[in-house]
């Protein structure tokens, strides 16, 4: 009986075209999930298949269920939530709102309100009544999220699947527990803190942030270059959890007043990741943020993946397989300045070429290259370690970051004695590189002899492919963002999908890509830094040579529909 009213259901959503009939019909997945029709609605909205919105109207219209809105509170008693289990709710797709104690009435949302064990669930733990709204599944994830804080951290943990394929490579040293809580080395901490990992990684994030405050723990992850909330998960966690990844990097877990620096390696599903992690103590306890590298992924990274136009990766080329002389990259934090340098390092990492890298941290263990660690703490700087290369016979030399004049000169020095460096600055473009050089110390006519290219480069987000939208913008509006008749021509143009779909994460966007601004230092621009020339008028000659800027870059990449024009503008200005 319970199985035909399912399927009577389903009929109707199909009658009233808010299912396709053709993605019903011989579906194996809605005949694996036939015994519980709120997994088969989870499925039709996760898939883009129906629209969650027309579900919930479809419920208040064809079976009189009362709409839920934002202005419903969740307003509900200790005591109630610990009878429930979290795992219910989530597996069920129902939230608790409000409790009356006086008629034993308990207020719900439900995605499916049609949903019997749901009810049979309630009664057998004691409600008498049942007050029902609907909403969607937007609606209701967000409302699990915002319960999720309140309830018992164990009834919370219990709930968190993830895989089982990450361990780490090194055996933990034996650490004196006594100095935290013993939950750091129970099983659902252990659980919680590879899964986040695993996750994170799954998900291809380049950050996790673990946030303490007030009245929750809120885990972010950073995808494509913009950070996301996750999971809010209960605050009585939050000190077993960073002493769990404490433990993990081999730092000191008694120290809470001051900032650490530690690494941890894992391995997920057979590939080595690496974790730069970083605490900071705020005032709700300390927060955790974790970088992943994966290793091995650097290592196949191909200068023609990054993002170069054709002609732009010839004078790269012709950058990094100069006899000597200097390749500078730049650009802020996180805008692909290691991935760049090390795809030009992997390209001359040849038998006959002896290279040695000095970093702060060593990002990825490349085979074949001799990386150094620099440690400022005990006299191990940039400029210590530069000095002692020069006596090593390198052909070619990786300075993590000129930050002084000191490391700078040295620099320079090992470029003028027949060595290629490559280095990198923190500037917005090109030209302001040689301005940097200058204003730290070191003579133009040294900047104009040694330095041969500037990368300059930032991330942008690619469109998903899978519902990018085509756009037909007007003319003058195309050529007011600075594109050319020829452009305009031959340009397909796209936007991103505002609502997304699965494969976006519901974004619009998948993946990353670089623009970059390549300056070659020829004879006349030489000239004109030894003339004492600013970063624009080097910049305007450079132009007029045909180097394309950043926000031109961009537009290229806009114009083959690999980004729009959201994008190109929230990354860089015109």
């Amino acid at each position: 009986m319970e199985q035909q009213r399912k399927l009577f259901i389903l009929r109707k959503l199909v009658d009233l075209g808010i299912v396709p009939v053709e993605k019903v019909r011989g579906n194996s997945k809605i005949k694996e999930l036939e015994n519980d029709f709120t997994d088969i609605l989870v499925y039709l909205i996760k898939e883009g298949i129906a629209n969650e919105q027309d579900i919930k109207n479809f419920f208040v219209k064809h079976f009189n269920f009362k709409p839920f809105t934002k202005d419903l509170q969740i307003n509900i008693p200790k005591e109630i939530l610990e009878q429930l289990s979290f795992s219910s709710l989530n597996k069920e797709k129902f939230v608790p709102i409000s409790y009356n104690p006086e008629n034993n009435s308990l207020t719900i949302v439900m995605l499916n309100p049609l949903d019997k064990e749901v009810i049979n669930y309630l009664k057998f733990i004691g409600i008498k009544s049942l007050n029902i709204y609907v909403a969607t599944l937007s609606e209701i994830e967000e409302l699990l999220k915002e319960v999720s804080t309140m309830m018992p951290a164990a009834s919370v943990l219990e709930d968190l699947e993830f895989g089982e394929n990450v361990a780490e490579e090194e055996i933990i040293e034996e650490v004196d527990l006594s100095k935290i809580s013993k939950e750091a080395e129970e099983a659902p901490i252990i659980k919680l803190s590879y899964g986040l990992i695993e996750e994170a990684y799954n998900k291809g994030a380049s950050d996790i942030h673990i946030e303490p405050f007030e009245k929750e723990l809120r885990v972010r992850y950073r995808i494509d270059g913009i950070l996301r909330t996750v999971r809010k998960l209960p605050t009585a966690i939050k000190d077993s959890l960073v002493a769990r990844y404490k433990i993990m990097a081999k730092l000191d877990i008694s120290e809470k007043r001051l900032p650490q620096d530690g690494r941890i390696r894992v391995i997920i599903a057979g590939k080595k990741v690496d974790l730069r992690m970083s605490t900071v103590p705020t005032v709700y306890g300390e927060k955790i943020v974790m970088r992943l590298q994966d290793a091995e992924s650097y290592l196949n990274v191909k200068l023609e993946n990054l993002g170069f136009e054709e002609d732009d990766l010839v004078i790269v080329r012709k950058g990094i397989y100069s006899p000597w002389g200097m390749v500078l990259v730049t650009g802020p934090t996180g805008s692909g300045k290691t991935t760049t340098l090390y795809s030009a390092l992997m390209e001359r990492n040849k038998e006959d070429v002896n290279i040695s890298t000095a970093e702060d941290p060593v990002e990825v263990s490349i085979p074949g290259i001799n990386q150094v660690q620099v440690k400022e703490q005990i006299g191990l700087t940039f400029a210590t370690v530069l000095r002692a290369f020069l006596r090593q016979d390198p052909d070619i030399i990786l300075v993590g970051e000129i930050r002084d004049g000191e490391t700078a000169e040295i620099a320079i020095k090992a470029a003028l004695t027949g060595h290629l460096v490559f280095s990198t600055l923190h500037t917005n473009d090109a030209p302001s590189s040689i301005i940097r050089l200058i204003d730290i110390g070191v003579d133009k006519f040294l900047v104009s002899t040694t330095v041969n290219l500037i990368i300059a480069q930032r991330l942008i987000r690619k469109l998903c492919n899978e519902c990018k939208m085509p756009i037909d913008y007007d003319k003058h509006a195309l050529k007011g963002f600075g594109l050319s008749d020829e452009d305009i021509e031959t340009g397909t143009f796209f936007k991103h999908n505002p609502q997304g779909c699965p494969k976006c994460n519901h974004t619009g966007y998948k993946g990353r890509t670089a623009v970059h601004e390549i300056l070659w230092l020829d004879d006349e621009i030489k000239k004109a830094i030894n003339q004492g020339a600013t970063s624009d008028q080097i910049k305007e000659i450079a132009i007029k040579k045909g180097m394309r800027t950043l926000y031109q870059d961009g537009l290229i990449k806009f114009k083959k529909g690999i980004t729009d024009i959201a994008e190109i503008e929230r990354v860089l200005m015109k």
